[in-house]
């Protein structure tokens, strides 16, 4: 069974590929991975554009990340507690805005938005009841904050999520 760390990296690797996929397909790009100097996650090029990525998630509850991450892990499995469930999008909006407006405002991004321009977020979303609902959640969450302007940091946002095919990212915000 793999170690910790080995689930994070390739938990971050699909999560990367899923967001690269996803804008190269919308943009009729053919960025790649050229490094990973880690912040951020990755420098992107074809040659002729370069950009760079920051990954992240966005968790239903700290118990529910403590949940996958053990369980992928070769550790002792702490599930999350068996019980009734309420306001779950709600949770993971307010997770969602919270981690995308922290992540705008890093300083460890500058000499990247600088070198390179604003670039993209993944922020991958981890929840047992992620649904349509959820993404409405988190558009009216965003909303009553302001719709905050973090395109100074990034021109790009994505959601990644996971299903039985695999690993995907759709744009945020939907237009």
């Amino acid at each position: 069974m793999p170690n910790r760390a080995q689930v994070k990296s390739a938990h971050e690797l699909a999560v990367l590929s899923a967001g690269l996929a996803e804008h190269n397909r919308i943009h009729n790009l053919k960025l790649s991975v050229i490094s990973q100097p880690d912040p951020p996650d990755a420098i992107l090029s074809d040659g002729l554009i370069t950009t760079w990525m920051e990954l992240t998630d966005a968790f239903f509850s700290p118990e529910w990340a403590r949940d996958l991450s053990s369980y992928a892990a070769d550790e002792q499995h702490k599930p999350m507690e068996k019980g009734l469930y309420m306001g779950m999008d709600a949770q993971l909006a307010s997770a969602f805005c919270e981690i995308v407006v922290q992540k705008s405002q890093k300083s460890s991004y500058k000499p990247f938005i600088t070198k390179y321009g604003p670039g993209i977020l993944v922020v991958g979303l981890e929840s047992p009841w992620l649904s349509e609902e959820t993404i409405d959640e988190i558009d009216s969450e965003w909303a009553n904050r302001g719709n905050p302007d973090i395109s100074s940091t990034f021109s790009h946002v994505y959601i990644g999520y996971r299903n039985a095919s695999g690993n995907h990212a759709f744009k945020w915000p939907r237009s």
